[in-house]
């Protein structure tokens, strides 16, 4: 144990005979290693910051619907009325009320939304204000006028790509048009078919304009509407239904364990209880995408560090052939040779790593406090995929710096072994020979 100390000790030493080089090289791979955690912690941050954003754009993190609507977003695929109640008492249950941010029932369907001077096809969410504010964006981003108020059993806010379409402001009227739901009519049914006659026909309505939104999405400015969910139910002839619960919780991670729980609640109804993941499966395959493309590049970023490694331990060791020729000719065995030389090769990663954290964690905290301002990149306007928020703030977790140093400390013990043989191998009387 004192003979592999003394190696060591000599090792370090060696090190600083050229402390320029070695400061040098440290710096070259500590950079490797801040770029790895910089990388990794803003790829965690916008991960976060676009799922936050999607599910109050979108379904939330847990979403309920009608067995089937999922797939064909088929209107007369409604929830049955005491799944919203059951849902509800669930949610706001004393086990789930640390868990819970929001609930919120809503009605979709399409329509076409008409000023005096244009007409736009449109997509229809009847919703309950208090409630959806809690679960969506769209109340946060009103630009002009308010958003939909509790008591207004009429009115409706729009996109602002929406209005401009339309040529309308705050306090113009819009007619919205859509289809009544059309109930099948079974066998026993059908002697009330006359009744039923309205069912399925054009229904129209006149709505104020309240207020207008911008969320900076196309799709959503220039389509979504949103009307108070009575109003929406009259005009589609469907008293105290909805199509869609939407619940938002605190946090993302808890969102399978609900949507388990909320389906043993509603066994036995015909409903789907699905995490954002799986409705919203394109926004969970782009991650997917991300991270891969991401560990690609970390792959790279390693293959830097370690051939940087290799080059600096290797160089060393062809430059001082002769001095492991005398210490072989004074009694060092080769294993000896290879464990000084694995120990200055371990002597440089640590360096090498605590400039890297000392760098990298500094960085971090710049990008987690500041953030990176991708309008620095993109100057006339941002992909569709970043405009929830231009600024992307860095989120690291400690796991996340333990494998990245865990990983490159590996990278670089591994690569030191070639270096450490070549040192091994080192032949008497050649390497005594003085040219």
């Amino acid at each position: 144990m004192i003979g592999v100390l003394v190696l060591v000790k000599i090792g370090w030493r060696n090190l600083w005979r050229n402390p320029r080089g070695t400061l040098l090289t440290a710096l070259a791979l500590g950079l490797g290693l801040t770029l790895l955690l910089v990388s990794l912690g803003l790829l965690d941050g916008s991960h976060e910051q676009l799922v936050r954003n999607a599910v109050r754009f979108g379904t939330g993190h847990v979403v309920i619907h009608a067995q089937g609507y999922q797939d064909t977003g088929s209107l007369e695929l409604l929830l049955p009325v005491q799944v919203v109640s059951t849902t509800a008492e669930f949610m706001h249950s004393e086990a789930m009320k640390h868990v819970l941010r929001g609930t919120s029932p809503r009605l979709l369907a399409s329509g076409l939304l008409s000023s005096a001077a244009n007409a736009s096809g449109v997509s229809m969410m009847g919703v309950i204000p208090k409630e959806e504010r809690a679960v969506s964006l769209i109340p946060r981003r009103i630009v002009e006028g308010n958003y939909l108020n509790d008591d207004q059993q009429s009115g409706v806010v729009i996109g602002a790509e929406l209005a401009r379409k339309l040529e309308v402001r705050v306090g113009a009227k819009v007619v919205l048009m859509t289809q009544a739901v059309q109930t099948p009519i079974t066998g026993a049914a059908s002697a009330d078919a006359d009744t039923d006659a309205d069912e399925g026909e054009m229904q129209s309505t006149l709505l104020r304009v309240n207020g207008i939104f911008r969320t900076g999405i196309a799709a959503i400015d220039a389509h979504v509407i949103q009307l108070p969910l009575p109003e929406a139910q009259a005009l589609l002839g469907e008293p105290d239904r909805v199509n869609q619960v939407s619940i938002l919780l605190e946090r993302e991670s808890d969102s399978p364990t609900v949507a388990r729980s909320l389906r043993n609640q509603l066994t036995g109804v015909p409903v789907e209880v699905l995490t954002w993941r799986e409705s919203m499966p394109t926004l969970a395959q782009s991650f997917v995408l991300d991270e891969a493309f991401n560990y690609v590049m970390n792959g790279v970023v390693l293959a830097m560090v370690g051939l940087g490694i290799l080059n600096t331990i290797l160089m060393r060791v062809l430059q001082r052939r002769y001095e492991f020729g005398l210490c072989s000719a004074l009694g060092l065995r080769p294993v000896q040779l290879a464990v000084m030389v694995i120990g200055e090769s371990l002597a440089l990663t640590a360096i090498s790593l605590a400039l890297g954290l000392v760098l990298g964690l500094s960085a971090q905290h710049y990008f987690a406090t500041a953030g990176l301002d991708l309008r620095w990149f993109f100057k006339s306007s941002l992909p569709a995929a970043l405009v929830f928020d231009p600024i992307i703030y860095s989120r690291l977790s400690v796991a996340r710096i333990a494998s990245s140093v865990g990983i490159v400390f590996l990278t670089a013990t591994v690569i030191s072994f070639y270096p450490a043989l070549k040192a091994a191998r080192t032949k008497l009387p050649g390497a005594l020979k003085v040219f």
